[in-house]
């Protein structure tokens, strides 16, 4: 009996230095999976050093370094609480939190140059959307027009006023903007499920997927796949979640990040002309005429990018919706053909390229923004994309909501019109200028 009640306390206290010592590791490294993979090496090791050498005495002394820093993390955090972005998403990341309002005091709404974000506060609607901070109103309650995206979607660094719904609104489409910040192909689908029961039948939906960073490795697929699955763990998770954002504010966080992450060059001022009077002023860190690709899509971003067109056609298999995949390009591909002046587009992204054949195989209609895009900043000589950020600007959303109106929300002749009983089938479609 003795014994056993010895190993317990062994078990006990070594499961709160591994805990403390796990935390004290994720405060200086980034990935969270060092944290979860180191908790059980500690747990080993001090069980191992208290029943071999009996050191339990000493496990005061093991535990004041990391108890010391954790609570002075506490009281920082206490006395500077900040904003997690998982107390605004939910577990799945099919959709924010309905009702909440940022409001950002420290807007740089003023800037003269519109160079910084311009966004004061942000709303989430009543379906957990964006929706306009002034009036409370957002998407309508059913759905015909359907856009499902990430922060290209979203609008992040615009006003809400010139985001995807009130520009699309000014050209007669009363649609529907599901858009939810850093989500990936995966997260679509979990949208697509969270709003089925709005979506009409017959509806357009247009799934966009971002070329930049929605080709996810199979760590995070498998990750994002599993959130939201797994009721009994959702507390858990939470918890999990609650640190992750929580580690990455913390002082020795920032302080560690100094010396490990490759510092960022600074934004330069590029002047890229168009025709002979025409010049767009882009805001970059390196010279975008030196282009250099990304690698091409891997093994598992290819397969994972086949399961979610897999995935996608279960999930309407028995929904008549007229589904589209659009490609957005990375910017700096755009950048880098008007950079050389090229009148006409020219691929140089081998994975938007990849993507689009995968897509051309495996679904019934892809679309391709790239040509339109471009052809559009060509004849305009502005702009997509916010100054210095990747995301759009006003005009970059116009582009997306004109491409959308001609590309995929065409009146429906008697020939193409939905089969309710199956979503229909046709002929892989790619936009060409």
């Amino acid at each position: 009996m003795r014994s056993l009640l010895r190993h317990l306390v062994y078990f006990t206290v070594s499961a709160l230095l591994a805990t403390m010592y796990a935390v004290l590791v994720g405060l200086i490294s980034f990935p969270l999976r060092t944290s979860l993979i180191v908790w059980p090496i500690w747990m080993i090791l001090f069980w191992f050093l208290f029943g071999k050498f009996n050191l339990l005495r000493f496990s005061g002394y093991l535990a004041l370094l990391p108890l010391s820093i954790l609570i002075f993390e506490a009281i920082r955090t206490a006395k500077h609480p900040a904003g997690y972005a998982f107390q605004y998403l939910a577990l799945d990341r099919s959709h924010y939190m309905p009702g909440t309002r940022v409001i950002k005091p420290n807007s740089t709404a003023n800037d003269p140059q519109g160079t910084e974000n311009k966004v004061k506060e942000i709303l989430i609607g009543g379906d957990g959307f964006r929706a306009d901070p002034e009036t409370g109103r957002g998407n309508p309650p059913r759905c015909h027009e359907v856009l499902v995206g990430d922060s290209m979607i979203y609008g992040s660094g615009l006003p809400y006023s010139h985001t995807l719904r009130p520009v699309l609104e000014t050209m007669g489409l009363d649609a529907c903007v599901f858009g939810v910040t850093g989500n990936s192909p995966v997260d679509y689908l979990a949208t697509l499920d969270y709003v089925k029961a709005r979506i009409e039948s017959g509806a357009r939906v247009a799934i966009y997927v971002y070329v930049y960073n929605d080709f996810i490795s199979l760590t995070k697929y498998m990750g994002r796949a599993t959130r939201g699955r797994t009721p009994s763990f959702i507390r858990l998770a939470s918890l999990i979640n609650y640190y992750d954002e929580w580690r990455r504010t913390t002082y020795v966080q920032g302080f560690s990040r100094k010396f490990t992450a490759t510092p960022k060059r600074p934004f330069e001022a590029w002047h890229l002309k168009i025709g002979e009077r025409k010049e767009i002023e882009v805001y970059w860190p390196r010279d975008p005429s030196s282009y250099k690709p990304a690698p091409p899509l891997d093994q598992a971003q290819r397969a994972i990018f086949r399961f979610f067109l897999q995935k996608l056609h279960e999930l309407a298999a028995s929904r008549p919706w007229r589904i589209s995949i659009v490609f957005i390009p990375d910017n700096e591909e755009v950048l880098a053909n008007l950079a050389h002046a090229s009148p006409t587009f020219k691929d140089l992204d081998q994975k938007r390229i990849e993507g689009l054949k995968i897509c051309t195989v495996l679904w019934s209609n892809c679309h391709d923004l790239t040509p339109y895009l471009y052809k559009r900043v060509v004849a305009e000589g502005l702009s997509p994309y916010l100054l210095k950020d990747r995301h759009f600007s006003l005009f970059g959303n116009r582009s997306v909501a004109e491409h959308y109106r001609s590309s995929i929300a065409k009146p429906d002749s008697p020939a193409e019109a939905p089969n309710p009983q199956r979503p229909r089938i046709t002929r892989a479609k790619v936009y060409k200028p």
